[in-house]
Order: C-alpha cells, then sequence, then structure tokens
C-alpha cells in the first residue's frame, strides 16, 4: 500500500471517528474544511439524491452503490407564446418572468421541468456517508496596534453544519465575496496528520457564506525600514521596504492582512498584504515605506584568495528604525562605522540604527566568491 494511500486512510480514520464523537450534535452534518474544497459527513437515507458536484468517498452501510437516473423534460401542451421580449438559451426561449418555452415535434411548449441525470444512493440500510463537496475557507487577520485579530470565512453548500477546519503550513486563498456576518467563537485548537485543526461548532448560514471573528492575540509589535544592501554596485536613492516584525507567541496559518493606524485620532486600515504562516514570530512585508530613504556608494570592490572585500557608504535620510540586511557567502570581518550588528552569521547579517535626519554608515566587509 502507497504512503498516500495510509495516509489517506489514517486522515479518513479520524473523520470517522469524528462523526461518532460528534452524533450527539444538533446539526446532523459535519462538515471538514480545506482550503478548496470541504468533506462532509451526513447521515442519508437509501435513495438519497447526490448533488451534481458532489462526491461519494465513503459509506458506513454494508452495501451501497450509485445509481444514475435520468428523467424526461415535462412540457406542458398546447401553450401559446405571449407578448414580451424573450431571449433565447440552449434553444429555449426565456421570458423576462423566467417562463421557459420550446419547440417540440407536437408543437411550441411551456417547459416545466428540464430533464436531468440524477445520481441516487442505493443503501442496503440507513448510513453515514463521507462526502466531498464544494467549499472553502478563507482566514484574515487585522492588526491593530499590539492587538492581532484572526477571522475566518466559510462557505460550503450546506445550510448548517458542525465545521471543522483543517489547515496545514503554505495554503492559503484569496477570495472575495458578500458576507453575512456570525457572532465571535474562540475555535478549539488541536492537531491531526500534521495539519492545524480549528473546531468552530456548529454554523448556521454556509451556504450563504459567513465571516467569524476566531480570537484576539496580543503581540508584540515592533515596525521597522528593512534595507536589503546591493553591495556589489552604487545606487541612489529608493524606499526602505516596511515591515512589521511580530512574536505571536502561537502558530498562525497564512492569510490577508489588515493593517491599522491611528490618524487624527480615528482608527483606520492603512496597509494589506499577504501575512506568511507564523510559528510564533515572523517578518511581514506590508509596503515600500515614505520613512527611511536609502542609497549604496561603493568606494572599493577587491577580488583576492577566493573572496570579495567591500567597502562604501550607506546613506540614509528620514525617521524611524533602519534594519540593514547583508547576505552573502561566507560573510566576514564586517566592520560599521555607525549602529548595533544585531545579527551574523557565515552567509547572513543584521544591522540596526535610529534614523533621525540624514545619516551615513560606512560598512566593509569579505565574502566567498560563489
Amino acid at each position: 500500500m502507497s504512503r498516500t494511500i495510509l495516509l489517506f486512510v489514517k486522515i479518513l480514520g479520524f473523520f470517522v471517528a469524528l462523526s461518532i464523537i460528534f452524533s450527539a450534535t444538533a446539526f446532523a452534518n459535519i462538515l471538514v474544511l480545506f482550503n478548496n474544497y470541504g468533506w462532509l459527513i451526513k447521515n442519508v437515507d437509501d435513495g438519497f439524491v447526490v448533488p451534481q458536484d458532489w462526491q461519494v468517498l465513503q459509506v458506513s452501510a454494508s452495501r451501497w452503490y450509485v445509481e444514475s437516473k435520468k428523467t424526461d423534460t415535462k412540457y406542458e401542451l398546447p401553450s401559446t407564446l405571449p407578448l414580451g421580449t424573450y431571449t433565447i438559451t440552449e434553444n429555449y426561449l426565456v421570458s423576462e418572468t423566467g417562463e421557459v418555452f420550446a419547440n417540440t415535434p407536437f408543437g411550441l411548449a411551456k417547459v416545466l421541468e428540464k430533464g436531468k441525470v440524477q445520481n441516487v444512493l442505493k443503501l442496503s440500510e440507513k448510513a453515514d456517508v463521507l462526502f466531498r463537496i464544494p467549499g472553502f475557507y478563507r482566514i484574515y487577520y487585522s492588526l491593530k496596534g499590539d492587538m492581532l485579530e484572526q477571522f475566518f470565512e466559510l462557505r460550503a453548500p450546506v445550510e448548517n453544519a458542525y465545521v471543522i477546519l483543517s489547515t496545514a503550513p503554505e495554503e492559503s486563498r484569496v477570495a472575495f465575496s458578500k458576507m453575512a456576518v456570525a457572532q465571535s467563537v474562540e475555535a478549539v485548537e488541536t492537531s491531526a496528520a500534521g495539519r492545524k485543526i480549528f473546531i468552530l461548532g456548529n454554523m448556521e448560514g454556509l451556504d450563504k457564506g459567513i465571516n467569524i471573528r476566531n480570537k484576539v492575540i496580543k503581540v508584540v509589535r515592533r515596525d521597522v525600514n528593512r534595507i536589503t544592501l546591493n553591495y556589489s554596485y552604487s545606487y541612489d536613492w529608493q524606499p526602505a521596504d516596511y515591515v512589521v516584525e511580530l512574536k505571536t507567541g502561537e502558530e498562525l496559518p497564512s492569510g490577508e492582512l489588515y493593517v491599522y493606524g491611528n490618524i487624527l485620532g480615528y482608527t483606520v486600515p492603512i496597509g494589506y498584504t499577504q501575512m506568511p504562516d507564523l510559528n510564533k514570530e515572523g517578518n511581514i512585508f506590508v509596503s515600500k515605506s515614505w520613512q527611511v530613504f536609502h542609497s549604496w556608494t561603493l568606494t572599493k570592490l577587491t577580488k583576492a584568495g577566493g573572496r570579495i572585500y567591500i567597502t562604501g557608504d550607506l546613506n540614509l535620510k528620514g525617521n524611524g528604525i533602519a534594519k540593514i540586511v547583508i547576505q552573502a557567502r561566507g560573510i566576514a570581518n564586517l566592520t560599521i562605522s555607525s549602529g548595533t550588528i544585531v545579527k551574523q552569521a557565515s552567509d547572513y547579517a543584521e544591522i540596526e540604527l535610529n534614523v533621525s535626519g540624514v545619516a551615513k554608515v560606512a560598512i566593509s566587509f569579505n565574502y566567498l566568491i560563489e
């Protein structure tokens, strides 16, 4: 048995167990939402009509199969075409009021019900069925000062269900639609098969789409102007990157982030970006920054003994914390005229200083030739 099948069996077993655990919930449906589809556990009778975009994955009955049944189009004869405006769609005449007419061997007829193919689930007894269905969740955040709010957007083609979100790193979805608003709910969080699970509980209005504020987290926030130094050539003035450094104390899945600021006493959104997965801390690029601009004057570049020696001046103007990042292989002998070296490894270094007005930092180092 392949690793993929084994993993599927493990996950499937987990969700079948959920159907037992939550069998006493107020809703008969248990919905597990992934970022672009859903798994629905539903108790159904023999003869359940499976919607066209649903897929049967597993059934608890001793015997079952899906039977396709075709129904014929139903007409009303004789019929006359009322005076009005019509559109032609797939050989049908459709009125402004939604009435449908078609030509038949017996003349013009009003269409009462179009023919269709139905997938009917045939069961030996009433059973719990695991369906794959359309659906999605979207995670998004708002950052107001040192308070980070986490929201969920949920949508699935069922009116109500006991909802569970299953997330993994590097999964995200960007979708925008008109949403109904639900009350705040703090989900129970756990993990299974390498995925982070949010148990939201009973939810109504899923077919319309709902938004939920899950929780509010007090974070340690630091706003910096990040400069990735292009040290191998001189360049003219350009803006730094506005980056928010966050310490959350917990793992957070990626999502859209709305950054708020205080303007004339009002808290208003001032930026929008995509927040990466945060493992208790991380850096979030918001935009280019008006706070700090930088230019670089390369005064010396020498190659000797398999290394490149760099000397130059970083010119700064503006106000705020500047974080200068140097990336190179085998960085050695890094010296600066002002500021503080806050981090240095073999291929990475960070320098910080507070800019107020105009500043110049002489920087020299050497690194290995690739």
